[in-house]
């Protein structure tokens, strides 16, 4: 190995180490500043791995991005692992943190980043180096830049050379600042690295200011921070932490404390009692005494007493309100009770059952003798008013209380309208309608459609005649007669008087088994069949009913029968088959549509056959557009770019080509185009692309010297 492989081993372990390391060259991981970090976006932050709040991802270091949250098992995409001039070694794998190591053939060296690490964003890191032939850009490029203590930079981290005029940006870590008179910049100029010229110190902590009716006092446990001890003066308490760290962010820990005075504060509740005294008073002075008595239904046990103290508590108050109970004040019979329980202030609500009603006090409270208010309760039967038998009858039973039923009966040829039997019901009403012995009528039966009936009387015993009307027909099943039975209704219902269906004349059919403009009777079906070439509009049967067709015959155009034919490379719209029914034809981006109108794209169904032609979808291409001077011209797709063969005739649509001028010549035009519907957009012909000699302009003064005049 000759002296400049031994210098690109060095350059590449120093680039992996600070790769792997994730710029981080005091074992710290770097602070993220921005959510964007050298094109790329940082994944969620974190400190720790429950952060993410997702059992799929782990908090790790991710370069500049910081600590954030990287899918476990997450991969970048393949690299290949040949370049010209050289090869590529991936260490270990293509997973978070790995490692792509690009070495050149004999007589080539890297220009470029030499190493590149997988990110968490499924990246890698940098672009893709050159293995080129020597040159003397060693002469004018520089090395790694200086390494500055708790501070990092914006350039390329693991770019083992930097160009002539490259200029880089410092900044401290989180926690450290930097000081004045210091100069962050770095800058190439021809092979040697001028500044930085700085220092990152850590921040430390703003000066706390003194506490009312306390003082604070820092204790330096390290040159980097401290401890803040807070006290307090006599007669007040510290309300808050007495310590606060110095943090290393430059801020103290928590928040500052108070001092307060020393009260007692509202004195101990004590269940069922108060006290004499302010109630909404909050504070006492030490010394400050108060006497508690129990509530009414309450009695007293223990010292209530309670004295305020000078630790700022109330002492001596040991006072229990026990409750005063009444005895149990029985059940009701025919009824039930409701009891809150057996202390003072305790109800015993009484209820009756439905039917009976209160006698005595509804409600019952035990008061602080310990007795029940109010009188005995009791629970008696409701009264009906008294009924009487109906005339031309009699009624069975006796009493009017609830519960009692009484029944009702008429002598014969007289019948009960009313109810047979009725009840004595809670709200003191009897259940059911006043019992009546009218004579026995049926009356006269309801009219019923397309006919009548004959008749004389409606008394027991009558008897009526059922009749159809004309091209009417009596249901199977009806009857013709009826008798006025002892129930007061007729011994069978009017019967049901189908009507009959008239033949209707039809053009475009025959009838089979009726002559036009006859009668069919009800339920009866209508065969036909159509004429000239039409068919029929459905296939259910046409049916008499009740004077009405189902529906009325008609012979219409054939449908297609199938579907209109499929078509390759686009897509058919269509909504029926039926006679006049049309499908429009669409041919994907990239093709024409052939063999049918391109004004009017359809077919259309007539008498059974789809017409209009026969579509065809047929690709559309682009021409070669012919070879650049000075330059290349490349396929750019999904796995990248390739160089554009140029006897290649014909391309596709949604190719795209991109150009490329050689070192040394600037694009003029269009960096590229794509092929869309047989079109280059934009137009590469008028005006063209070309590549034009690049002219470098006079060089800028970018660093003055420190006391150097303009």
């Amino acid at each position: 190995m000759g002296l400049w492989g031994f210098r690109f081993m060095l350059l590449l372990l120093l680039a992996e180490f600070c790769v792997r390391g994730n710029y981080d060259l005091d074992g710290e991981c770097p602070e993220r500043l921005t959510q964007y970090v050298h094109g790329r976006e940082c994944r969620k932050a974190c400190e720790v791995d429950s952060d993410c709040n997702n059992p799929q991802m782990e908090c790790k270091c991710d370069r500049l991005c910081g600590r954030s949250c990287i899918k476990k098992g997450m991969r970048c995409h393949s690299l290949r692992l040949k370049i010209p001039h050289g090869r590529v070694l991936i260490d270990p794998s293509n997973k978070f943190n790995g490692l792509a190591r690009y070495y050149c053939d004999d007589g080539y060296r890297i220009y470029g980043v030499p190493v590149r690490i997988c990110q968490g964003d499924e990246t890698w890191s940098g672009e893709e180096p050159e293995c080129l032939l020597g040159t003397n850009l060693e002469a004018s490029s520089c090395s790694l830049p200086p390494q500055i203590h708790h501070a990092y930079h914006d350039g390329v981290f693991g770019q083992e050379r930097f160009l002539h005029q490259t200029g880089l940006l410092y900044r401290c870590f989180a926690g450290y600042t930097l000081q004045p008179s210091s100069v962050p910049n770095a800058w190439c100029v021809m092979g040697t690295w001028i500044g930085p010229n700085m220092t990152c110190a850590h921040a430390g902590c703003p000066i706390l200011a003194k506490i009312p009716k306390g003082r604070v006092e820092i204790d330096l446990r390290s040159g980097s921070g401290g401890v803040a001890i807070y006290q307090c003066d006599a007669g007040f308490l510290l309300a808050g932490r007495s310590e606060r760290m110095c943090l290393p962010t430059g801020q103290w820990e928590g928040e500052e404390p108070r001092c307060v005075k020393v009260i007692c504060p509202s004195p101990p509740r004590v269940a069922h009692a108060h006290y004499a005294g302010y109630e909404g008073q909050s504070s006492y002075l030490p010394g400050s005494e108060l006497l508690y008595a129990c509530d009414d239904g309450y009695y007293s046990e223990g010292n209530p007493r309670a004295v305020c103290k000078g630790d700022g508590r109330w002492m001596g108050l040991s006072l229990r309100c026990l409750p005063i109970y009444c005895d149990d004040p029985g059940d009701v019979e025919n009824g039930f009770r409701k009891l809150t329980g057996f202390h003072f202030g305790n109800n015993a609500t009484f209820f009756c059952n439905i039917g009976y009603e209160i006698e005595g006090s509804a409600i019952r409270t035990c008061d602080k003798s310990g007795t029940w208010t109010g009188l005995r309760t009791s629970c008696k039967a409701v009264t009906c008013p008294n009924l009487q038998a109906p005339q031309f009858g009699r009624m069975l039973g006796t009493g009017n209380t609830y519960g009692t039923v009484l029944h009702f009966e008429c002598e014969p040829r007289y019948r009960l309208i009313g109810s047979l039997q009725r009840a004595c019901l809670a709200d003191r009403k009897w259940s059911g309608t006043e019992a009546k012995c009218d004579e026995i009528n049926c009356g006269w039966p309801r009219k019923f459609w397309n006919g009548y009936f004959v008749g004389h009387t409606t008394t027991l015993g009558s008897r009526i005649y059922y009749n159809c009307n004309v091209r009417t027909t009596f249901q199977v099943g009806g009857h013709f007669s009826a008798v006025c039975m002892d129930n007061g209704e007729w011994s069978a219902p009017p019967p049901v008087c189908l009507g009959q269906c008239q033949v209707p004349s039809l053009s475009n059919a025959s009838i089979h088994n009726a002559r036009e403009l006859t009668w069919l009777d009800h339920d009866s079906i209508l065969e036909y069949n159509c004429r000239n070439g039409l068919v029929k509009r459905t296939s259910v049967q046409v049916k008499c009913y009740n004077g009405s067709w189902s529906y009325i015959p008609e012979c219409v155009p054939s449908p297609c029968f199938t579907p209109p034919p499929h078509i390759h490379s686009g897509m058919r719209i269509y909504f029926g088959q039926d006679h006049g029914d049309r499908a429009r034809y669409l041919c994907f981006p990239g093709h024409k549509l052939l063999n049918i109108s391109t004004e009017s794209p359809f077919l259309t169904c007539k008498f059974g056959q789809w017409t209009g032609g026969t579509p065809v979808c047929q690709e559309e291409y682009c021409i070669n557009p012919g070879t650049i001077t000075n330059g290349t011209t490349f396929l750019k797709g999904i796995q990248g770019k390739f160089v554009f063969k140029h006897y290649i005739r014909t391309i596709k649509h949604g190719t795209r080509l991109v150009y490329e001028c050689d070192r040394g010549f600037r694009l003029i035009g269009p960096g590229g185009a794509t092929c869309v519907n047989g079109e280059w957009q934009p137009n590469l012909r008028n005006p063209g692309t070309k590549c034009e000699e690049a002219k470098h302009p006079p060089p800028v003064k970018l660093w003055i010297p420190l006391g150097s005049e303009k």
